[in-house]
């Protein structure tokens, strides 16, 4: 077990040094402007952050860069941690949606992502109010 906790560790740790190593490469080198919101956009995306949050975050994001006048990278990406940080740590959760039919909840995620775990806990979830 503790070998592919390590595991698991390394390939997360490689992860959001990948992740944030792009970000820190895009915020160098990049000016505040359209080009950095739509090249931000493609790396969430590709992050797996979802379209909706990605627009909404990357929204807050240009939003607050441009009531405070931002033109420094450095600040963006603190920024953007922080917003991140929030989105995680937010206790509200949209329910997923029931109909009297039937309720089909796709799981997707790359090996060692927590898939098998979501799945339980859902299952577990469902069961303790009466589903099936």
């Amino acid at each position: 077990m503790l070998g592919r906790s390590k595991k698991i560790s390394r390939s997360l740790t490689r992860t959001r040094r990948s992740f944030f190593g792009r970000v820190t490469e895009l915020l160098g080198v990049s000016e505040v402007g359209d080009e950095l919101w739509e090249e931000l956009e493609e790396l969430l995306i590709q992050a797996d952050v979802g379209v909706k949050t990605t627009v909404e975050l990357v929204e807050r994001l240009q939003e607050q860069v441009n009531r405070a006048r931002i033109r420094d990278a450095e600040a963006v990406k603190k920024i953007l941690k922080r917003e991140l940080i929030g989105i995680l740590n937010s206790k509200v959760r949209e329910p997923i949606e029931e109909t009297p039919l039937l309720t089909v909840i796709l799981i997707v995620g790359v090996n060692g992502s927590g898939k098998t775990t979501s799945i339980a806990k859902l299952a577990k979830y469902y069961k303790d109010r009466g589903k099936k």
